[in-house]
């Protein structure tokens, strides 16, 4: 895929919190909003893309797996870091460096010191401020000194305040905001499109669907899960369609839909009516891939790798949550 004229290069600082879902869901929202994007390069904690700067920011901005991102200045060896820096050319007003490394590498590195000496290379340009700089410029260290001006910051403290304690309304099962929002994001669905939780219990992936701009829909055969779910919105002010409906009665009853994101009941305390779950997920994936858009694509939380007739798998995420669940993140797609 060739890079657009004239697009920008931008750098994803990616969260640590799990080694393949923050790369996937960068991908997959910037194949969503940033069409024509092109991939410059990864590793661990980074991803560097081309693309129209706009569209690529829209495709930040829905993020949850993600620390920031910005304009992609360059990378080097450690060793010329400080030559790199002094050879950059930024835009006017005072700076602030920030160094981190990722995951546990160059142990033996000050990053406070480093960046002090980063700083002096870039002030024979431009004053240094660390407490009100015109920009921030932050050196990720990877596989290399990856050096990027940051344009863009996740608010990850949001999702916090909508996790589970703190709704009116709650089960403890239930995916944290953070994952309920990358699980949408990976079936690219964008803002003004149909998105339906058919097992949406206390209404999390519903919430964060809502406040995308999606036209979010929900659904649990637990009339108890519905009013509760019905309430959560209330509380964070959004709208939404929730109905009690049965898995296998949401073809008819919503018909067809842009995208499905679920996490269906699984463990002791999950609400199944007594169903087995094996014959629960089974008829739940007959019914999502009758449900589905050609071409649209469903997230599903599972306890085990599954599959359905009619639809094809494209991805496959694995969170070990304990010692007696693992959830499998499964991304498919409807041909």
């Amino acid at each position: 895929m060739n890079a657009p004229m004239g697009s920008l290069p931008m750098l994803f600082e990616l969260s640590g919190e799990h080694p393949t879902l923050p790369t996937a869901e960068a991908l997959a929202c910037l194949r969503a909003e940033a069409p024509g994007f092109h991939q410059i390069g990864s590793g661990p904690g980074y991803l560097i893309v081309k693309g129209d700067a706009g569209r690529m920011g829209r495709a930040v901005d829905r993020l949850a797996l993600t620390h920031r991102a910005g304009h992609y200045l360059g990378s080097c060896g450690l060793d010329a870091l400080e030559r790199t820096a002094a050879g950059l050319d930024l835009p006017p007003g005072s700076v602030c460096v920030r160094v981190r490394a990722v995951q546990g590498l160059y142990p033996e590195v000050d990053t406070y010191a480093l960046a002090r000496k980063v700083g002096n290379a870039l002030s024979s340009a431009h004053a240094i401020d660390l407490t009100s700089p015109a920009m921030y410029v932050r050196v990720l260290l990877s596989d290399e000194a990856h050096l990027f001006l940051v344009e863009r910051e996740i608010d990850r403290r949001s999702f916090e305040r909508r996790k589970v304690a703190e709704r009116p309304f709650f089960s403890p099962i239930s995916l944290h905001p953070r994952y309920a929002r990358a699980l949408i994001n990976l079936t690219e669905a964008r803002a003004g499109d149909r998105l339906l939780d058919p097992f949406c219990g206390t209404g999390g992936i519903v919430i964060e669907a809502a406040l995308m701009g999606m036209k979010a829909i929900g659904s649990d055969i637990d009339p108890a899960m519905v009013d509760g779910c019905r309430r959560n919105l209330r509380h964070f002010g959004l709208e939404a369609e929730v109905e009690v409906a049965d898995v296998g009665d949401v073809p008819e009853m919503f018909g067809e839909v842009a995208a499905v994101a679920t996490d269906p009941p699984y463990g002791r305390a999950a609400s199944t009516r007594k169903e087995d779950l094996d014959t629960l997920y089974s008829r739940g994936m007959r019914s999502m891939a009758r449900t589905l858009a050609p071409g649209g694509r469903a997230g599903v939380v599972l306890p085990i790798e599954a599959g359905a007739e009619g639809l094809e798998l494209q991805e496959l995420h694995r969170q070990r949550v304990h010692r007696s669940l693992t959830r499998h993140y499964h991304v498919f797609i409807r041909r």
